[in-house]
């Protein structure tokens, strides 16, 4: 009895092996959201976890309209994208992804600089 073994190929690795070239792995960005994760970073990459720690804690605003994408050489980062979509928590979280010295990271920070302020829905009319 024969068996017969089936498996997925991306288009990109069906192209690199036509090719004769070498494939291409992507790798997902490292998480930073949870203490243990920064633990983590901080134990095997101590430069990495410092200046992955001030990019998040300079990430604590919402991003500015129009700007979809930042470089920041100052901080030593490059790639820091702007997530316009917030996650409705309290307080609410948006995720960033960075890249330092060509490894990418991503990161769910909570927006605690603008906090959200009650409002009226509307304003009765005087005078009825």
């Amino acid at each position: 009895m024969r068996k017969i073994v089936l498996f997925t190929l991306s288009a990109a690795s069906v192209a690199a092996i036509a090719s004769g070239g070498d494939a291409v792995v992507i790798q997902p960005p490292i998480r930073l959201d949870t203490p243990a994760e920064l633990a983590w970073l901080r134990a095997t990459n101590p430069d990495h976890y410092a200046r992955a720690a001030h990019v998040m804690a300079a990430a604590n605003f919402l991003c500015p309209p129009a700007a979809p994408k930042l470089q920041d050489a100052e901080l030593g980062r490059s790639d820091a994208a702007c997530a316009l979509l917030l996650r409705t928590s309290n307080p609410p979280k948006r995720e960033i992804t960075f890249r330092l010295d060509g490894i990418r990271y991503a990161a769910l920070v909570a927006i605690t600089a603008d906090p959200p302020k009650p409002v009226h829905a509307f304003e009765p009319s005087k005078g009825r």
